[in-house]
């Protein structure tokens, strides 16, 4: 037992050290949000416009709900689903998202080890704002966009959704969540966009719908990027370098988007 213990000793202080980052503003999210982790992403642009320290903090291809799809043996993955990742702000402990960067199984992106263990050292009091940006790999990955009979059922973009916000108001009571829709998508190799391809939980604006619903059903703010940013089937090639991944002109769009529904996230 004592062996054991020695064995533990180094994770236990390494997870339980002090936390030493202050963000005022933490971004969660796919790939859109995420970008290369570098000047012209959405978080990079929020800070500069804002003022305040922001971290992002978004995993590349995650969805907000669990995939039955992540759960082969040995994919450390469905830890960075937003639901899985709220787990973890309500314990204040990203240990597992930290763990499973260091697995060996999978390669993951080094942003994804740095998001991990700059979440484990913020100091979750001091956050102002949290923005939660996700919902196009639930609509790719096929998800169900709600289920009638389990309003949490986290295999869903709805019940995984509510989870979400449950679990993110008791861990930052303090903060203002704020939710950021998926945009519009064109599909290269399917020669369709994001209105008429459904693969199998509906189209991309039925997920956006249900966001926008359900955070009216919370009182908590959605920043609809879908229907205000301007991007469409006619000018998509100008903002989006694949029909899904954002150029800078649409990160500055998304970033004055956001800062235009919370005004008072800019420093005066």
């Amino acid at each position: 037992m004592i062996l054991i213990l020695i064995c533990f000793l180094p994770a236990i202080f390494f997870f339980n050290q002090k936390k030493t980052a202050d963000y005022e503003i933490l971004c969660m999210g796919d790939s859109v949000m995420a970008g290369y982790y570098k000047a012209g992403t959405i978080p990079y642009l929020l800070q500069e416009k804002s003022g305040r320290k922001t971290l992002n903090a978004a995993f590349g291809g995650m969805s907000m709900c669990e995939t039955l799809a992540e759960a082969a043996p040995g994919n450390t993955t469905p830890v960075f689903s937003m639901v899985e990742l709220s787990k973890s702000f309500l314990n204040g402990d990203f240990s597992l998202q930290i763990l499973a960067n260091k697995s060996g199984s999978y390669t993951y992106p080094e942003g994804w080890n740095t998001a991990s263990r700059e979440l484990q050292k913020t100091d979750l009091k001091k956050v102002k704002y949290i923005i939660v940006e996700h919902g196009v790999n639930d609509y790719l990955t096929g998800a169900p966009v709600d289920d009638l009979s389990d309003r949490y059922n986290t295999y869903t973009f709805g019940g995984a959704l509510r989870t979400v916000i449950e679990n993110l108001q008791k861990a930052l009571p303090d903060a203002v969540i704020v939710l950021a829709t998926p945009i519009y998508t064109w599909l290269d190799y399917s020669e369709q966009d994001c209105y008429t391809k459904d693969f199998g939980g509906g189209t991309l604006p039925e997920y956006v719908a249900k966001e926008m619903e359900i955070a009216s059903e919370y009182g908590i703010i959605c920043v609809d990027n879908f229907h205000e940013s301007g991007i469409n089937a006619d000018n998509y090639k100008s903002y989006l370098y694949d029909g899904l991944h954002t150029l800078e002109e649409a990160n500055e769009i998304l970033a004055d988007n956001i800062l235009n529904h919370v005004e008072e996230m800019i420093k005066k």
